[in-house]
């Protein structure tokens, strides 16, 4: 089966986000979701065990499907809805909830780059055979808690940790020193359950503190 997806805005800046995951995991899968009659939100894989996301105008074929990453991308590339053959069983786990997310506090764009700096630095001294150790990816580097008091335990508190920071940086979702004074400069920072979600300029990370896969 051929799964579609039709984006009227939007396609320039989730073609970017698919360039560069696949350019770090070729293998890298994405998964969309309807938001409403008109807006769409496209998830896609990385290697750091985080879930990155952008926002596109548009329809879909089949509400959740998955496809690999660089067919969606070579068919936004040749202005394609036709994107390739469905692979559901590869994608790692749940989607993020939809709605529910308690915002926290935003962070200045600066701090994120200066924590990857540092981790960057971390992890050409310390990697290996097999890349960054992976107590660097798991540290906490910024515990950020919410105004108020919240009915669940924790709920109003959120662990961002070098794998959103690498996440972030890589795929390119925060804005360099040379882009446009019009482009925010900070990103924001909230909870939904297990879910922990950083909104950045150029697209959203996710992740959940539950290590175990989750069903689909």
């Amino acid at each position: 089966m051929t799964e579609a997806l039709t984006v009227t805005a939007g396609a320039g800046g989730l073609r970017a986000l698919l360039a560069r995951a696949t350019g770090i995991d070729p293998d890298a899968t994405a998964r969309w979701r309807r938001r409403d009659g008109r807006t769409v939100d496209v998830f896609v894989t990385t290697p750091f065990d985080v879930i990155a996301s952008r926002r596109v105008e548009g329809s879909v074929g089949r509400d959740g499907a998955v496809v690999r990453a660089a067919d969606l991308r070579d068919a936004l590339t040749e202005q394609r809805t036709d994107i390739g053959p469905a692979c559901d069983i590869a994608w790692p786990g749940a989607l993020p909830p939809a709605d529910g997310f308690l915002l926290l506090d935003t962070l200045p764009v600066v701090v994120v780059r200066q924590l990857a700096d540092q981790g960057q630095a971390l992890a050409r001294q310390f990697a290996g055979p097999l890349g960054p150790p992976q107590s660097l990816l798991d540290q906490t580097v910024l515990t950020v808690t919410g105004p108020g008091d919240t009915d669940d335990a924790g709920a109003g508190t959120a662990e961002i940790t070098m794998r959103m920071v690498f996440t972030c940086t890589s795929l390119g979702l925060v804005p360099g020193a040379a882009a446009p004074g019009t482009i925010p400069r900070h990103l924001r920072v909230s909870r939904a359950g297990t879910w922990v979600r950083v909104d950045a300029p150029f697209g959203t990370v996710y992740r959940s503190a539950r290590r175990s896969v989750l069903p689909l």
